[in-house]
């Protein structure tokens, strides 16, 4: 069973964290090349902004929708082979799209990409905890920030390889794959057991409920306005700056990698920091100094724009862990679930703004889009000062 408990004295298993956090760079790798692949796809099949980002919400929008189902699967059976099949397919059908001759067969390698990456990350949250021991707060950072840096790693093998090997160079990323695949299963076994023991539930009563969702959904309403921000920084900079500026390819793609980049440390630092100063605080900082950062990259170049845009991404990622961990603790006996309502509300926010914000492009321009991408962050700063310090469980909250 894909279970979770409040307490597990054991050690962190650091090899299987590594496996798992390994095919996490990978899944998301993939998934973060796509941003860098809009501007060629938009020429090669003639499209407009709109039509060139619902390449990218197609992904996404299937991604949402399904993590929460392969999360609640998880709750109920343990479902491994998701983990390893589901970094597969993520990898295969996201490079498949540099070969195909359409733009609605782009459109369906992206969705099944998506599928892929749904399977992988509830189950692989799941077993991260289930392996981190006692360090369940360190173990998932460690899994975020493999995905921060798959995340950064995607536009930047992906430019490469292009330029490198040309039109179809980027079927080399399978080779990192591959890798992760084979770690993976060197740790079977270890994956293979429950992953900790369940909690005994007690009827919380009507009351208790309506508390834990309210919880849940003002901690969701954050991951949408952050992971928003986010996501429309890492979609919109290339087209920005390729339409804005005389910049290279090379150079844009580097953008990328810097904001995603500056997630691996944010990833790491937001646990640490809240376990000394408290969740709101940290939350509150990261938010406001994000603010100013995305102000000061938009109006400089040179060494400070990237300087100041790897700020902004540490601090827009700085909070994810926590949120994603308070929620897991207000399920305790549903992570996968709570994991899929977590990932699924992210992908599915971003997909959705990014495609209005494409919309917006076409009518208003991208300097428009980045302007309100830069206003995005004042509503979490707002809702920061709300969050509580523990999140409330379902195993012990009264009325």
């Amino acid at each position: 069973m894909s279970q979770v408990s409040p307490d597990n004295p054991l050690p962190p298993n650091r090899t299987a964290q590594f496996a798992i956090t390994l095919a996490h760079i990978t899944v998301d790798m993939h998934t973060g090349s796509l941003v860098i692949l809009l501007p060629a796809l938009l020429v090669a099949f003639d499209l407009n902004y709109a039509l060139a980002t619902s390449i990218f919400t197609a992904n996404q929008i299937v991604i949402a929708i399904a993590q929460p189902l392969f999360g609640t699967l998880g709750d109920a059976r343990s479902y491994r082979w998701m983990v390893w099949f589901g970094c597969a397919l993520t990898g295969v059908a996201m490079v498949s799209i540099v070969f195909l001759p359409s733009y609605p067969l782009v459109i369906a390698a992206v969705m099944l990409s998506g599928i892929g990456s749904a399977m992988f990350h509830p189950e692989a949250i799941t077993r991260i905890r289930g392996v981190s021991g006692s360090k369940v707060m360190s173990g998932v950072s460690l899994f975020f920030s493999g995905g921060n840096v798959g995340f950064a790693l995607g536009p930047f093998l992906a430019t490469f390889f292009a330029i490198q090997f040309g039109r179809g160079g980027e079927a080399l990323m399978l080779l990192p794959t591959l890798l992760a695949l084979i770690f993976l299963a060197t740790q079977w076994r270890v994956l293979s057991q429950p992953s900790v023991k369940k909690t005994k539930a007690r009827d919380v009563g009507n009351k208790g409920l309506v508390a834990i969702a309210g919880l849940v959904g003002f901690l969701m309403l954050i991951i949408v306005l952050r992971s928003s921000t986010l996501k429309g920084l890492e979609t919109f900079i290339p087209l920005y700056y390729t339409e804005t500026t005389t910049l290279g390819q090379q150079s844009i793609a580097n953008l990328v990698t810097t904001l995603s980049l500056a997630g691996v440390i944010g990833t790491l630092l937001g646990g640490i920091i809240a376990d000394r100063i408290g969740r709101r605080l940290t939350m509150g900082i990261s938010m406001a100094i994000s603010l100013a950062g995305i102000y000061g990259f938009l109006n400089t170049d040179g060494f400070l724009r990237f300087t100041l845009l790897f700020i902004t991404g540490a601090c827009l990622t700085a909070a994810w862990p926590i949120i994603v961990v308070m929620i897991q603790e207000a399920m305790p006996n549903n992570v996968g679930l709570a994991s899929g309502l977590s990932l699924g509300t992210a992908y599915g926010a971003q997909a959705i703004v990014v495609q209005i914000l494409g919309i917006v492009a076409d009518q208003r321009g991208l300097g428009t889009v980045m302007t309100i991408l830069s206003l995005l962050p004042i509503g979490v700063l707002i809702l920061t000062f709300f969050v509580p310090e523990k999140a409330a469980k379902l195993s012990s909250a009264t009325d």
